[in-house]
């Protein structure tokens, strides 16, 4: 009976482990195409304010800065709601 105890507590920890790690290490980045042709947008339109060290959907400023003065906006959106990969949908 510990055995099985034991082996259930050690399933626990490796999901939730696994769980974490992925979250933690980029699971919702954005795949590289995606990025690669971010960038080609910023190069054409002159874009200097895009940060791409970190990714494109974490809504840190210059990705996502909410609704600016007037009606433009400078936003990136993304979809995550498939829980392993992002995918930009509008700019």
């Amino acid at each position: 009976m510990k055995k099985m105890m034991f082996l259930v507590r050690f399933l626990h920890a490796s999901t939730l482990t696994f769980c974490l790690a992925t979250f933690a290490f980029g699971a919702t980045l954005l795949p590289d195409g995606e990025v690669e042709a971010l960038r080609e947008i910023a190069n054409t339109l002159g874009k200097t304010d895009w940060n791409f060290s970190v990714d494109p959907c974490s809504q840190q400023p210059g990705w996502f800065d909410g609704p600016a003065a007037g009606s433009f906006e400078n936003n990136l959106t993304c979809d995550c709601s498939n829980g392993t990969r992002c995918h930009v949908v509008s700019i």
